[in-house]
């Protein structure tokens, strides 16, 4: 797609599992307009600790049994590896979910220039 093709980019269960967080969040920036909206909804990394340990010990698991999946990736971190300005993010354990896999990031950046 040529750059600033987009006025949205929405991204659902994907950022964990991609192998380059790093060029995947550039291409988004890149097809963004300037002032566009990158909305998400992603499972991640735990703030608890103990529950940390246990999604570094299971993502090599998830990795195979989850096409790639990474249990263990901070979401927020990887939207800001990018020049996006966080308007809005929402952290919460998903209900009927396990917590090892559970836990959301629903945000809403925005690329300023």
């Amino acid at each position: 797609m040529p750059d600033h093709a987009f006025d949205t980019v929405v991204s659902t269960m994907t950022l964990c599992s991609v192998t380059d967080t790093a060029r995947t969040t550039a291409e988004i920036y890149r097809v963004l307009r300037p002032g566009g909206r990158f909305l998400f909804l992603e499972h991640g990394q735990s703030p608890d600790l103990k529950l940390q340990a246990w999604q570094h010990r299971l993502t090599p698991i998830s990795k195979i049994l989850g096409d790639g999946c990474h249990l263990n990736r901070n979401i927020r971190n990887v939207v800001e590896c990018h020049p996006f300005a966080i308007q809005s993010i929402r952290n919460f354990y998903l209900e009927g979910a396990p917590k090892i896999a559970g836990y959301m990031y629903q945000g809403i950046a925005q690329k300023n220039h």
